[in-house]
């Protein structure tokens, strides 16, 4: 274990410790708990009470979870409040909010399918995975762009929910067998990549994408040339031809049937698990991030 508090190019002096690559991911898991764990104290006091009031530890160290920086984690999550006041459709809508209890329409397309994340799927990197399969995203039943960011951000806010997205990051496999442009709703893949790139505590490992359609490498495209997509995350992004290829990253065994593994899933069981979390008031959402939502 090598121990470090040597600055950054991006003044990054706050980590205190790095892991060498002996390090097994368990020590890597426990370093970055006690690491985000001292330093919170700090960020409440960097962020000012009006700010952070309300704001639960959990919530504040997905960020340093995310960053291992005081400053860093700070303006993320001064970010993160920015863009939510800029589109309150996501998190704050009165009339259509982000719980599945509460919103009809975002159960439906929640049991859609279109984005799950099982929580035994995890990569051999120990990051958690978030399989979409734009297939069953039906563009002709009546949703709508908004809904499906709706679908996509609850989806991935309980995704940080978890110790191995937190700490490990989280991979992306985009399944795009037997999908057409009538599956791909342009405008909700830009407000999710503007969302996720810069304005949420998530770090992307790697996107997969499946036998993806010409089309697809357009939209990336689009999405650099927009100023979207950074091009740290642009080199993140491999499209593959075949599942075989994805086993390198993730075991075969934890897949899901369809993809050769053993994985049996029910989206439909995930979702009541949730309504049921959100009526018991146990669910560790980042809408709990912004001022004066705490008590609702």
């Amino acid at each position: 274990m090598a121990v470090s508090s040597t600055s950054t190019e991006n003044g990054d002096n706050d980590l205190h410790q790095k892991i060498d690559k002996s390090s097994s991911p368990h020590d890597h898991a426990n370093n970055k708990n006690i690491n985000a764990e001292e330093l919170l104290p700090e960020l409440r006091k960097e962020l000012g009470s009006e700010v952070v009031e309300g704001v639960t530890d959990k919530n504040l160290l997905k960020f340093l979870r995310w960053k291992h920086c005081v400053k860093r984690a700070s303006e993320r999550f001064r970010a993160h409040i920015t863009w939510r006041k800029k589109n309150q459709f996501a998190f704050d809508d009165a009339n259509q909010p982000l719980l599945c209890s509460q919103n009809d329409e975002l159960k439906r397309l929640l049991e859609s399918e279109v984005i799950i994340v099982p929580e035994d799927l995890i990569a051999k990197d120990g990051s958690a995975v978030c399989l979409t399969r734009f297939r069953y995203n039906n563009l002709e039943d009546g949703r709508t762009s908004e809904g499906i960011v709706q679908m996509a951000l609850y989806t991935i806010d309980r995704l940080l929910e978890r110790d191995e997205a937190q700490i490990h990051g989280v991979t992306i496999i985009h399944d795009m067998k037997d999908a057409t442009r009538n599956n791909v709703d342009i405008q909700a893949a830009k407000i999710m990549a503007r969302a996720l790139i810069g304005h949420f505590p998530i770090q992307i490992k790697a996107v997969y994408i499946l036998e993806g359609p010409w089309f697809m490498k357009a939209i990336v495209k689009l999405l650099q040339t927009l100023g979207i997509m950074t091009k740290k995350v642009s080199k993140r992004i491999h499209f593959v031809d075949d599942i075989e290829e994805v086993y390198d990253v993730v075991d075969k065994d934890v897949l899901l049937e369809e993809h050769g593994g053993t994985l049996i899933y029910d989206q439909s069981e995930w979702v009541l698990k949730q309504m049921e979390r959100e009526k018991d008031n146990t669910i560790e959402s980042l809408y709990n991030c912004l001022a004066g939502t705490q008590s609702v």
